[in-house]
């Protein structure tokens, strides 16, 4: 499972469905170090959190950044902002969620 999810704690509802409790995603603010692309048509944040972090779990980094939840795969010829500082964004997600 990946990183975000090792603190989640997990609840079954009264059908015994089980269920992460939800997740405090923090803010990623514009740093100098931010790296901007293109998109390409097929491309995915998971290809893209692949290549820039060498872990495809880091994608909702990418999709958090750049405010798109509603798809998975870049718009051709859009700009997208990639965060180069990840490690300080994942130690912000612990705090966020402890």
């Amino acid at each position: 499972m990946a990183r975000r999810y090792n603190k989640s704690k997990i609840f079954k509802d009264e059908n015994g469905t089980q269920y992460l409790n939800r997740i405090e995603y923090p803010s990623i603010p514009i740093r100098d170090d931010d790296v901007f692309i293109r998109g390409v048509f097929g491309e995915t944040f998971m290809n893209i959190a692949h290549r820039f972090y060498q872990n495809k779990n880091f994608w909702w980094v990418i999709a958090r950044a750049n405010n798109q939840s509603n798809s998975i795969y870049t718009i051709p010829g859009k700009e997208y902002r990639i965060p180069q500082n990840i490690n300080l964004i994942l130690q912000e997600l612990e705090q966020l969620n402890k």
